[in-house]
């Protein structure tokens, strides 16, 4: 049940923490045995994998999205504190950590926290509870945001001074961009391209292992001209381009209507070859694109979806077949509203295409996964040599045992090291 809905389970687990907190208080008048037994008992089914780490993230990433919308200050502390009353009995606090952090930077990205005064208080309250080392990535987080904002009305003032020279006017949310006139002859477009930039600290935010793909030339001008401005007031710095991680709103026309789809960078990518052709195989966008297979399908399959169908997939059924699989431009497309937005279908039903063209099961959703993350056993490797060595350089001598002793009571705030 916690698996698949990970908040019922979190208010399930409230709801039986109040029960017994309240027969331990009223029926045992308090008795310290009794409480005890009872915080052993929670903290015993909890940390008997990582799922329950990863269902009180999203819990929390529900509240933080819309559950605190239009909540007075008094009961954003309330039902925050809550999550931390649950966040106490997890003894792999990094692995909350961790997805949490995942959330957190989806959230900020596509700007769908209820409010910024509600994060910090989430942020503050582990910061009590931790310690600052615990949350220093995730202030680092709403630094970097705070410093973009500077960053955008910089370049804004910089492109009046400094106009660029490109060839479709595309509008920018995130660190994607969007195309003008899906249907319409490319080289004919002559409006600049308006992109809005994050600028974030690799160290802060969580790791995107995925390379970039292949952008529009048009788009690409657009970046070239942010990194020279960029580089020209930070010296020595690089920039390394998320696309999987943007958003786009762009103009496109399906026969006589004319919409503004909301999209992914992704599928911006994928559109704007439609430019050039009507059908397109699995094949060729993966050429022109290079974005990764399972991405690549999950998008695609977002385009294709009965609510909005912007693509005709050639096969029948909800996978995709193949290499030689065909998509067609449904230039039919109709919507009551002029401003679209085309969802993501979620990895799993990607995953489930993937499987239909035989090649497995696919692997399973990591928010179901009951493994410890291979970036969290990473990160407590490192934290461990690290605490050895510190603990060895003052005490410079020291029997075995006491050693493992003094490394578990170290990193204890954060999880609990086994003694192998």
């Amino acid at each position: 049940r916690g698996e698949t809905s990970p908040s019922s389970f979190i208010k399930g687990l409230l709801a039986m923490r109040s029960k017994f907190t309240n027969i331990a208080e009223v029926a045992f008048r308090g008795e310290k045995k009794v409480l005890k037994r009872l915080k052993e008992s929670f903290e015993d089914f909890l940390n008997a994998d990582t799922r329950a780490a990863n269902c009180l993230a999203i819990y929390a990433d529900e509240l933080l999205k819309s559950g605190l919308r239009g909540a007075s200050e008094e009961e954003v502390h309330t039902r925050l504190n809550m999550v931390i009353l649950i966040f106490r009995y997890l003894s792999d606090k990094d692995v909350f950590e961790s997805y949490y952090k995942q959330h957190l930077a989806r959230r900020l990205l596509a700007g769908r926290s209820v409010s910024e005064e509600a994060e910090r208080i989430m942020v503050s309250q582990l910061k009590a509870e931790c310690g600052y080392q615990f949350t220093s990535k995730l202030e680092g987080m709403f630094n970097d945001m705070r410093i973009s904002r500077d960053i955008r009305e910089a370049y804004k003032t910089y492109k009046r001074t400094n106009p660029q020279a490109q060839s479709v006017h595309n509008e920018q949310d995130g660190q994607g961009v969007n195309s003008d006139n899906l249907n319409s002859d490319a080289k004919k477009i002559t409006k600049p391209v308006e992109i809005e930039v994050d600028v974030l600290t690799a160290g802060h935010w969580p790791s995107q292992n995925t390379p970039s793909c292949n952008l529009p030339d048009q788009i690409q001008g657009a970046i070239d001209h942010f990194t020279e401005f960029y580089l020209k007031k930070h010296t020595g710095r690089k920039l390394s381009w998320q696309s999987s991680t943007g958003s786009v709103e762009m103009q496109a026309t399906f026969g006589d209507s004319t919409y503004r789809l909301i999209v992914s960078t992704y599928q911006m990518c994928i559109l704007i070859l439609f430019n050039g052709s009507n059908v397109l195989t699995l094949g060729q966008i993966k050429t022109e694109t290079n974005i990764p297979d399972m991405e690549l399908r999950r998008h695609l399959i977002s385009l294709c979806t009965s609510k909005h169908r912007i693509l005709r997939k050639g096969s029948k059924g909800k996978h995709i077949s193949g290499d030689n699989d065909t998509f067609t431009l449904n230039n039919s497309y109709k919507s009551q509203f002029k401003r679209v937005k085309i969802p993501l279908v979620s990895m799993k039903e990607a995953a489930k295409s993937n499987a239909g063209k035989g090649g497995g099961p696919g692997n399973k959703d990591a928010n179901g996964s009951s493994k410890l993350p291979p970036l969290v056993e990473e990160e407590r490797r490192h934290l461990v040599e690290a605490a050895i060595v510190r603990i060895m350089k003052a005490r410079k001598t020291l029997q075995h045992n006491d050693l493992i002793a003094e490394v578990t009571k170290q990193l204890t705030v954060r999880f609990v090291p086994p003694p192998q």
